[in-house]
């Protein structure tokens, strides 16, 4: 239509001056024809260009043929295809550099929106992989995930399923900004059949928006899904080393998805829930195992420690029930019964009350052992909690001739503490250092604060046999012991006592003669 209204342009132009005989007008006629060629190449296509540019070009010479003793004409004939030329490169050099620079422009923002698009993506998957890191229950794990993807991909729905011998143990549903009627789509039977095909291949799914019924409906193969495809929602499977475990489903109320990235970006979030699976199941497995071991631990110990005294105890007054007293021999009664002193009367009855006060002791570890941590707490003295702690202890320190010796820093202030919980701490203590010297010995007990530290130590010391290096590092575990008579609760229950007062308890691994316990406690 252009070249049309321009060559219909020069048509008149050339009337006009031969009808009129205007030829002094020429040279602007022919400026005329530059503005046509001009307009031409901005706006024309090559071919109309060289169809206008042979009519102007004609045009010219008709006026060098009409007027031969015009020099001026016959110059503007001869040098206007030079300068029509001219002006056409130049114009399509412009016209290049521009396109040139258009499409650099149309590259640059391509890459700056890939980069954005990028940058969220990384930026999503930061935060669902510190979501995944932190302490959270599958749960709450779930929902952080679908609240992060709201703000990604608009997603305000997903639904997690784990599955063993094709049975769902594990279902959890995280739900944003839904109405009822919203919440109720995709809820039928499709969903089974869409997640057994993901679980039974192992691929991603994407459902399309449809209402079809089910026989008409094509599921789309990742592969087949593109950008302009309205998708409802995705089903990823969840894989852990090569097995499909569960599925991940997840759905956009607007059921729009920019499906090759955003199926990219699921895998990936997909991927790291399945390690997060697969770490929490390998948690688990180590606590149920540990739990079973614990529990094998103490029922040994238990046994070991009340069939010991029992047997003691049962073979005590057994001679005790068979023993002829002095009443039986002044009536002349004879029987089968034992005769035994007074002096073995007593020994026997030590022996049962010294074992009935054993099984105590380990009833009341086993206690301490499983009760709850302890509250109350007061202000008190150190030194005086040592004395009224040695007191309780001292019939075994007198029976097995142990001296103890003291050396208290005068400079220590009151401590903050639980006073039971500290006197179990230090009577485990005394009682390990009395079972390890057996018969004589010196139990020394120190105490130090040093101010700038504010913190008081407690070190209590027997000169029995050391402990062997290879046991240092378990002592403290629940059930370890080295003793024929111990239960190994004594100092996992001490350590467990000063944590919750904030301070702690170490062995010196420095001597090369007996054994000594550091209690570290802090005075605020």
């Amino acid at each position: 239509m252009l070249t049309f209204f321009l060559a219909l342009f020069v048509l008149l132009i050339n009337i006009s001056t031969h009808l009129f005989q205007m030829q002094a007008y020429y040279p602007a006629a022919s400026h005329c024809y530059y503005g046509v060629m001009i307009l031409a190449v901005i706006y024309a296509r090559p071919r109309e260009q060289n169809i206008l540019f042979g009519i102007t070009a004609v045009a010219n010479w008709v006026y060098v043929f009409r007027y031969p003793t015009q020099t001026g004409i016959i110059i503007i004939a001869l040098l206007y295809p030079f300068l029509v030329f001219g002006i056409i490169h130049i114009i399509r050099q412009f016209q290049t550099q521009r396109r040139s620079r258009v499409e650099e422009m149309e590259e640059i923002h391509s890459v700056n929106a890939n980069l954005e698009k990028q940058i969220r993506d990384i930026s999503t998957l930061f935060e669902v992989s510190q979501a995944a890191n932190a302490n959270l229950e599958l749960q709450g794990l779930f929902q952080r995930i679908i609240e992060i993807l709201s703000k990604r991909l608009g997603i305000y729905r997903g639904a997690l399923h784990l599955y063993e011998n094709g049975k769902v143990v594990t279902s959890v549903e995280a739900v944003l900004g839904l109405t009822p009627a919203e919440m109720k789509r995709g809820t039928d039977d499709q969903m089974e059949d869409i997640q057994k095909q993901v679980l039974t291949s192992g691929k991603a799914i994407g459902v399309p928006q449809t209402r079809n019924p089910r026989s008409y409906i094509k599921f789309f193969e990742p592969e087949r899904v593109e950008s302009k495809d309205a998708i409802a929602f995705w089903c990823i499977p969840i894989i852990v080393e090569e097995h499909v475990i569960g599925t991940l489903t997840i759905d956009k109320a607007s059921d729009e998805f920019s499906a090759e990235d955003d199926r990219r970006l699921l895998t990936i979030i997909a991927s790291t829930i399945a390690q997060r699976v697969k770490i929490q199941q390998t948690i688990d497995a180590l606590v149920e195992s540990e739990r079973m071991a614990t529990l094998g631990r103490l029922v040994r110990t238990i046994a070991h420690e009340v069939r010991n005294p029992l047997g003691s105890i049962r073979l005590g007054t057994q001679l005790l029930q068979h023993t002829e007293t002095e009443a039986d021999s002044e009536v002349g009664t004879y029987s089968d019964k034992v005769q035994l002193s007074q002096d073995e009367i007593q020994e026997y009855t030590a022996i049962i009350i010294k074992e009935v006060d054993r099984l105590n002791r380990f009833i009341e570890q086993l206690l301490a052992f499983s009760k709850p941590a302890m509250q109350l707490a007061k202000q008190t003295d150190i030194h005086q909690l040592l004395e009224s702690s040695l007191a309780i202890c001292r019939p075994e320190l007198e029976h097995h001739a142990i001296t103890v010796a003291t050396q208290y820093d005068n400079n220590c202030p009151q401590v903050n503490i639980n006073e039971d919980g500290i006197t179990q701490v230090l009577l485990n203590l005394f009682y390990n250092a009395i079972e390890a010297m057996d018969t004589g010995g010196t139990l020394a007990i120190q105490t130090e604060y040093p101010p700038e530290k504010e913190i008081i130590h407690v070190r209590v010391q027997n000169d029995g046999p050391s402990i062997p290096p290879e046991d240092i590092p378990m002592l403290f575990d629940p059930f370890y012991t080295t003793k024929q008579k111990g239960t190994g609760l004594g100092l996992y229950i001490s350590q467990k006592i000063l944590a919750e007062h904030q301070g702690h308890i170490e062995v010196d691994v420095n001597l090369e003669i007996g054994t000594a316990f550091i209690v570290s406690l802090p005075v605020h």
